[in-house]
């Protein structure tokens, strides 16, 4: 039985060739013609035609909720304020049925699946759920507690500073899921239990990542790393995207140790954000720019936007600390919180050929009220480290769990990766 699959990572140089143009065009004013507010898109080919920049197209789409409706088509038409548009998503149909399709099965009260292309940005699915009626689209939104996927960014200050190392031990007191100012104390006596970082990791156990913060990382580091993860920043999309914030307290040791652990409300996490973490820990530490849409055409068929592919937009860890850090994942559904959904992880036809990680996170939220489930995670062919795919799956319950949000992920890599001939994997 295989019990470990390695992390393959590509090294690749590229030579850059810089290309100086330069240009002069003068155009007499007239009434009507707005190209001298807006300019050309495209002295090469001359092409006349009035552009529209990002922040025009995430104007024009709003926060609407996509569905597989809108991919039936080459593109979707658009009318707004009299002119007509089409617009060409990057989603991946099957996909987004194939998650819409659990979402309807298990109707949970409030739910959002977001799944990228780690190395390019590319959104495969972004789905928005609700069993009740609500404005808005949730997988845009990030009034949502980060919980336990915090952890990913306290373990990545801690790595990439140097502060533990991959094969730390820690005591514990206490329970794994518990956070209270005695579980921080640095006490051994015969209860006390010594578990290595993976395991803490796997297990979500929330007193070593206070100690982690308070005690290795400090409250400026933490910040700083958060920041480079896409916290309280603004990041240019296809539609209105919130990020997440997160205020590390600087005067407060406890609440340092919430913050570091995720046990805290005061940081929240947008699921596209989620899947740009994950992108992360498979892309070398790289994390790209998000979008969604590939292309919108005028009424007259003539191209007005065309996405901007492969922009890196944040590198918060370098390429070994990420390495590490994916391994660290890998425990999670091995023997950590996730397990019981990936129980099959070794000799499942697919999943076998995969290396899967991920971070789960758990907590109360109000907006919407509820129980948060999260599960932030990346899966990549073990035979090539190509084909990878990150995602961030939420499920907000209210009374029951009806689903788990790793199930929806599972699906999710099982849609994704059974189009590859197994072969390949």
């Amino acid at each position: 039985m295989r019990t470990f699959k390695p992390v393959l990572w590509l090294c690749g140089c590229t030579a850059a060739v810089a290309v100086f143009v330069a240009a002069a065009i003068l155009t007499p004013k007239s009434k009507g013609s707005d190209r001298a507010k807006r300019g050309l898109s495209s002295l090469a080919s001359m092409n006349l035609t009035p552009q529209l920049d990002r922040a025009e197209v995430s104007a024009l789409l709003g926060a609407q909720r996509i569905t597989s409706n809108h991919l039936k088509l080459d593109s979707f038409p658009i009318v707004k304020d009299g002119k007509s548009f089409n617009v060409e998503f990057t989603l991946d149909r099957e996909l987004q049925e194939k998650i819409e399709e659990t979402y309807h099965r298990y109707d949970p009260s409030f739910a959002a699946f977001v799944a990228m292309d780690p190395d390019t940005g590319k959104i495969l699915a972004m789905v928005d759920y609700s069993s009740e009626e609500r404005a808005g689209n949730l997988a845009l939104q990030a009034t949502f507690p980060a919980a336990s996927v915090f952890k990913v960014v306290t373990s990545s200050a801690a790595m990439n500073d140097g502060k533990i190392r991959p094969n730390a031990i820690f005591p514990v007191n206490g329970r794994f899921t518990t956070l209270y100012k005695s579980n921080l104390r640095d006490v051994v006596n015969r209860w006390t239990r010594f578990i290595t970082i993976e395991e803490a990791f796997a297990k979500s156990v929330n007193s070593v990542f206070g100690k982690i913060a308070m005690n290795r990382v400090g409250p400026d580091a933490l910040q700083r790393y958060a920041n480079n993860f896409g916290f309280n920043q603004k990041v240019a999309f296809d539609m209105p995207l919130e990020m997440g914030s997160a205020v590390i307290p600087t005067d407060d040791q406890f609440g340092l140790a919430e913050s570091g652990s995720g046990y805290t409300t005061k940081q929240t996490l947008n699921p596209i954000q989620g899947a740009m973490i994950a992108a992360a820990m498979v892309n070398g530490g790289k994390i790209p720019a998000p979008y969604i849409v590939n292309e919108v055409t005028n009424q007259n068929g003539a191209k007005i936007f065309e996405a901007e592919q492969n922009q890196s937009l944040f590198r918060p860890i370098d390429t070994e600390t990420a390495r590490h850090l994916a391994l660290l994942a890998e425990q999670t559904v091995t023997r950590g919180t996730a397990r019981r959904e990936f129980r099959d992880y070794n000799h499942h036809p697919i999943l076998s050929k995969l290396f899967v990680g991920g971070k789960t996170g758990s907590f109360t939220g109000f907006t919407p009220a509820g129980k948060y489930d999260w599960f932030v995670g990346f899966a990549q062919s073990s035979a090539d480290p190509k084909k990878k795919i990150a995602f961030a799956s939420m499920i907000v319950n209210r009374k029951y769990w009806k689903i788990k949000s790793s199930h929806v992920a599972r699906e999710a890599i099982l849609e994704h990766f059974k189009k590859i001939n197994e072969r390949e994997l």
